[in-house]
This record gives structure tokens, sequence and C-alpha cells, in this order.
């Protein structure tokens, strides 16, 4: 059994290890957090673009129909063509914008998955240098000097 002095420093080590695994829990969590928050801005921002979108073809089907009453145009293929026209570049456009938000959500997922792995690694590289610690106090040594040797 170790004196006094080594029972306190392996009991700070110890603790400070567990306090260190903790930590890199909670950076993990935070960044997580980041991420997931970063993903619903995006989120916003799409669904404001979608509106925005659809707000721009709504204003050009209406002047279209403006100007073809103006004209006489009304019935007039021109005027079925042009806002057909802007309905399929709404789509095309909404596609697209469905196809990046897609996206956007797969790379804010591999980040958070990232988070939740560099934050396992710490906390378990945590536990390693606890259980070294340990190991250290018992036998006086490190685990490295161990290395190759037959333990009795």
């Amino acid at each position: 059994m170790g004196t006094g002095l080594e029972i306190a420093l392996l009991t700070v080590a110890a603790t400070a290890t567990v306090a260190s695994a903790v930590e890199a829990h909670n950076a993990g969590q935070a960044q997580q957090d980041q991420y997931r928050a970063q993903q619903r801005k995006a989120d916003i921002q799409n669904v404001r673009s979608v509106r925005q979108q659809i707000r721009e073809a709504r204003l050009a089907e209406a002047s279209m129909t403006n100007i073809a009453a103006q004209t006489g145009g009304m019935g007039g293929s021109g005027l079925a063509g042009g806002v057909g026209s802007i309905g399929s570049q709404l789509g095309s456009n909404l596609n697209y914008m469905s196809d990046i938000a897609q996206e956007n959500t797969a790379i804010s997922n591999a980040a958070i998955s990232g988070a939740q792995a560099q934050s396992n690694a710490a906390v378990w590289g945590s536990v390693g240098k606890l259980s070294g610690t340990i190991f250290g106090g018992m036998t006086g040594m490190m685990p490295s000097q161990y290395v190759g040797k037959k333990l009795a």
C-alpha cells in the first residue's frame, strides 16, 4: 500500500481523469447541439426561399395575365405557354432546393456523428488514462514498462 501522499495523488489523478471524461462528453453534446441548430437555421432559410420562389412565380403569372388582358390575348396560346413555363421553372427550382436541403441534412447528420465519435474517443481516452494511473499507482510502474514482460 502506498503512502498518504501517493494515495492522494492517485485520487487527484483519478478525479481529474473522470472530470476530463465528463467535460469531453459535454463538449461533444454542445457540438452536436450546434450542428442541430445550424440545421434548423438552414431549414428555416430553405422554407423562406421556397416561399420566395412561389411568390415570384405568382407575380410573374399575374403580370403575364395582366398584360394579356390589356392586349386582348387572354385566351391565346402565348399566355398559356408563358404560365406553363413559369410553373415548370418553379417546379425545377423547388426540386433543386429540396435536393440541397437533403444534402445539408446529410452533412449535418455526418457532423453530428463525427462529434459523437470524437466525444466517445475522448471519454475512452480518459478511461485509458485512468486505468494507467491506477495501474501505475498499484505497481509503481507505468503500463508501457510492462510491454513484453510476463505479468506474474
